[in-house]
């Protein structure tokens, strides 16, 4: 036992003795040059791992190749593609200013499957650490299928006094579509685009395009509407209404005993607009503009402004005969 005592008293000792000043010699020892050796290490360390931390994202648009036949795609797919490239920042200059990616669907089969993202072949990818965001996509793939629908005229806003639509005609009232056959078969009618008939009051045609559902195509894209509205219409007549002279050179006069007026003048217009209309919004004239010298003049014609919501039916008289004199 005291022999054991013995060893360990002396391992003890040894420790004790243990070169503290050693360690503090091996460590103050050139120390300048140590610490300078440090730091050169540590600014390395920094210098490297900030070129390791370089990467770039592209934005890559995805391309669908090779749909087999009879087949289309039933699904929405984003088209855009990220691309990460990571690597060292001195050699960014090797990589392309662009990425193009596609999925092949050679092989595909109908109904939903992932698909892998592919990088185009023109570039050579070996040496680059790159990441693709989404790397697979779902593709549902459908049934090719065909369908004649009607043609739906979408309207809003209201027409001027509340005037109501008789009949809105459309070319062509049916349009074949195309697509994958579970939407196919849900769709009834293809709707236009809206058609405003706020302050309308006139018939009037118009072409308007057709609002295709996503994935469903047609040959057809515009359709030609006639909009006829309601024809409960009024004759409203005027009488003894002064005729006007407009544009008569300013080297004559007009030799006139009496003023000129229309003893009748007859309008039709919808029965909402009648109580609207009245004499200050009629305006007849004479014009005579083509007139260049003295004389007497046969059946010039009336020409009469009226509201665009009116329809002239007769004016007596609708010609007058005149005299000019020179000044």
């Amino acid at each position: 036992m005291s022999v054991k005592k013995d060893k360990k008293i002396k391992i003890k000792s040894k420790i004790k003795k243990f070169d503290y000043k050693k360690v503090y010699n091996l460590i103050t020892k050139r120390f300048h040059i140590k610490l300078l050796c440090l730091s050169m290490a540590f600014i390395l360390f920094l210098y490297v791992r900030y070129q390791q931390e370089f990467s770039k994202d592209y934005i890559a648009k995805l391309q669908i190749l090779n749909v087999p036949s009879k087949l289309l795609i039933a699904n929405n797919i984003n088209e855009n593609i990220t691309i990460t490239v990571r690597g060292f920042r001195d050699s960014k200059h090797e990589y392309p200013m662009e990425f193009s990616t596609y999925i092949d669907l050679t092989n595909a089969q109908l109904g939903s499957n992932m698909y892998k993202v592919n990088l185009s072949e023109e570039i050579d990818y070996k040496n680059m650490n790159i990441i693709i965001t989404p790397n697979r996509i779902p593709i549902v793939l459908d049934e090719l299928v065909y369908k004649t629908v009607p043609v739906n005229v979408v309207t809003i806003g209201t027409a001027s006094l509340g005037l109501n639509i008789d009949d809105i005609i459309v070319n062509p009232s049916n349009v074949i579509i195309s697509g994958p056959k579970t939407l196919i078969s849900s769709i009834n009618k293809i709707n236009t685009i809206p058609l405003d008939l706020t302050d309308r009051y006139l018939d009037y045609s118009t072409r308007l395009k057709l609002n295709m559902p996503k994935n469903i195509k047609s040959d057809t894209s515009l359709v030609d509407i006639n909009v006829i509205f309601n024809k409960d219409m009024e004759k409203i007549e005027f009488n003894d209404i002064v005729v006007n002279i407009n544009n008569l050179d300013s080297r004559f006069n007009i030799k006139l005993d009496s003023p000129l007026i229309a003893q009748k003048l007859v309008l039709e217009v919808n029965k909402n607009f009648v109580t609207n209309i009245s004499e200050s919004d009629l305006s007849l004239y004479l014009n005579l503009k083509n007139i260049t010298n003295a004389g007497i003049y046969s059946n010039i014609s009336v020409e009469v402004n009226i509201p665009t919501y009116a329809k002239l039916l007769n004016i007596e008289p609708s010609f007058f005969d005149i005299e000019t004199e020179s000044r």
